[in-house]
């Protein structure tokens, strides 16, 4: 059986890798007695997919996990008892089954949206929407990985603006929609960074992610 948790990830958790998130979704499944299953050989490993990792800092309203059990069961009934035994900043939204060929949920994605929250709303300054302007009119905003290869922003920006637009986000900022596929992933704090920003001076949610199906 194949189910997937979709949850969000809040402040006390920011700082925590994917790694570790899904270390803790094997604990809190291994906790209230779910069927976990496990990769075969000579170390296995559960079989627990992340959908599309979070980056390290960033908060979100959509995030998903696949997990594999060893047997059916009626996976309804576990929702309170999971939530209950995960730790403060990762709430379940629902829990479905899915069919087991699924394709893995990373390749179907094209993009994501994001909001983001200035820590200092006076940073906004009377220039903010000719700033954002000009990045919008560039053909190229090169960055450079972590790994020292250099790349194009720019065409991984699908949309930018500062009328955030979504119910009960009224504190946040900035609305962005960047490129999500395997190998196009446009990062937010990047697109911030070449605003000018530091990373001290905002947070990033991931609104959605969005798939071609």
């Amino acid at each position: 059986m194949r189910i997937r948790i979709s949850y969000k990830k809040n402040l006390p958790l920011r700082f925590t890798s994917a790694l570790d998130i899904q270390s803790i979704w094997e604990r809190t499944i291994r906790r209230d007695g779910l069927p976990l299953a496990y990769s075969r050989g000579f170390h296995p490993k559960p079989k627990i997919q992340l959908g599309l990792p979070l980056p390290l800092g960033f908060i979100s309203d959509d995030e998903k996990v696949d997990i594999w059990l060893e047997k059916d069961i009626k996976i309804n009934n576990h929702a309170n008892n999971l939530q209950l035994k995960l730790p403060d900043g990762l709430m379940i939204k629902r829990i479905e089954e899915i069919m087991e060929k699924e394709k893995p949920l990373v390749t179907k994605l094209v993009s994501s949206e994001y909001l983001i929250k200035l820590w200092d709303q006076s940073l906004l300054g009377n220039n903010y929407n000719a700033l954002i302007a000009s990045i919008l009119k560039k053909e190229n905003i090169i960055r450079t990985k972590r790994n020292g290869k250099k790349y194009n922003l720019r065409p991984l920006i699908y949309d930018l603006r500062n009328d955030v637009c979504e119910p009960g986000k009224s504190d946040y900022s900035l609305y962005m929609k960047l490129a999500s596929a395997q190998n196009r992933m446009g990062r937010a704090d990047e697109v911030m960074f070449a605003l000018g920003f530091s990373l001290d001076e905002f947070l990033v949610l991931r609104l959605r992610s969005n798939s071609y199906e």
